[in-house]
């Protein structure tokens, strides 16, 4: 019974310290509304914040704070209804103050029971939240803005994707048509280069045939006009004599030209011979000497890899005499695994590549050309005062040395 008492006397005094506690808050709008919605209590940050005076506010409806478009909508209201039936009612909106100016407010209302549950009242808490929103409004303008710039860069983007996805296909389509063009020029070089060893071939075969007869049976006629003259017939005889000795000059020079157009020996011996061939004919028209390591056994090369062959390797001595000074000319054809090897070095003055390739030497094109129709690769490497070495590479997929010899021996000239 003591400390009841105790209690209950302690009970005013809290009730007391709470109340002096919310009037002191200045944050907040605290303010309690009768059942019907009349201002009862009134504190500090009420008054901060809409102006009012507590005795300017006592006993007048809530509503008064509303604006009057609210109030004819009966938003004030409904607000009470909300709280008695839910406990609480949450609301934002714009409220009004003493001298007309307006704020944003964040309001909660909060019903008040007795033990059996009849509404007392209503506890209203306001608070200004128009920075707050102001802040948010500024964030969700700038949320938009920033989306509309994205949209804006994405429809750049996609449009520049667009044009550069039309450009690529543009591109492709181009680099179809050159690569397309390029094949086919390549085909016709193709094209080009049989036919012209096949004129080649027939042109030496003719000269040799034709011409070759021909100077024979001159030179038999001859022979025979020189046995029927007479030994006073000086000067006839002396001039047949130098007809034989043209006819003989005549002879060797068809055979040359002959052997340069087309080389019977690469027809007949094969690439090796061939190649031993060119090599002691350079090196007596040229006096430079020019040594070939080649494999003893022939190698199977079809036609066509062993012509190429042999002209890149008159193309190349034909540059060394006009071109390299030198004294000494090394040539070596190999088979390494699945392709054919052969280089080309002599010991001259060199040249600079970069100057060679900005020149474009129809001689050096041709061999390139060579090479990439048999799909394969011309290097020349060259150093200023160090010599020059071609080195050309061609796939053999197909082919292989003799099986009944070694793989790859020498035969020096």
């Amino acid at each position: 019974m003591t400390g009841r008492k105790h209690t209950e006397q302690a009970l005013p005094e809290n009730d007391e310290h709470l109340r002096l506690l919310i009037e002191a808050v200045r944050e907040y709008a605290i303010i309690q509304l009768d059942p019907l919605g009349h201002v009862v209590s009134w504190n500090a940050g009420a008054e901060r914040l809409k102006g009012y005076r507590k005795d300017e506010v006592l006993g007048k409806h809530f509503s008064m704070f509303y604006e009057p478009n609210d109030v004819q909508q009966g938003r004030p209201q409904d607000n009470l209804v909300s709280a008695a039936q839910q406990g609480e009612c949450k609301d934002e909106g714009w409220r009004i103050c003493k001298d007309g100016s307006r704020f944003w407010a964040y309001v909660l209302i909060t019903a008040l029971r007795d033990t059996k549950g009849n509404v007392l009242g209503f506890v209203k808490l306001t608070r200004d939240i128009t920075e707050l929103r102001a802040r948010e409004a500024a964030l969700e303008d700038a949320r938009e803005r920033l989306e509309l710039r994205v949209e804006q860069r994405g429809a750049v983007l996609a449009k520049v994707n667009l044009e550069l996805r039309q450009e690529i296909a543009a591109s492709q389509r181009v680099e179809g048509e050159l690569r397309s063009s390029l094949e086919q020029l390549r085909a016709l070089a193709a094209r080009i280069q049989l036919v012209r060893e096949e004129e080649r071939t027939r042109v030496a075969r003719e000269m040799h045939d034709e011409l070759g007869q021909a100077c024979t049976a001159i030179k038999m006629d001859l022979a025979s006009i020189g046995r029927k003259t007479t030994k006073r017939q000086t000067q006839l005889r002396a001039k047949v004599n130098s007809a034989i000795r043209l006819v003989d000059k005549l002879t060797s020079s068809v055979r040359r030209i002959a052997s340069e157009l087309r080389p019977g020996t690469l027809d007949d011996l094969g690439l090796t011979a061939a190649l031993e061939w060119q090599a002691q004919e350079f090196e007596s028209r040229t006096g430079i000497r020019c040594v070939v390591d080649l494999p003893q056994e022939e190698l199977a090369l079809d036609s066509g890899r062993s012509t190429a062959i042999f002209r890149i390797f008159q193309e190349s001595l034909t540059n060394v005499a006009r071109h390299a000074q030198a004294t000494r000319v090394e040539a070596r054809l190999q088979k390494q695994e699945d392709q054919l090897i052969f280089q080309v070095h002599d010991n001259g003055r060199g040249f600079d590549a970069e100057q060679a390739k900005q020149r474009r030497s129809l001689g050096l094109v041709g061999m390139q050309e060579r090479a990439l129709l048999l799909s394969g690769e011309l290097k020349i490497e060259g150093i200023l005062g160090s010599g020059t070495t071609m080195t050309l590479r061609i796939p053999l997929p197909s082919l292989q040395l003799p099986k009944n010899g070694r793989d790859e021996n020498s035969h020096c000239r």
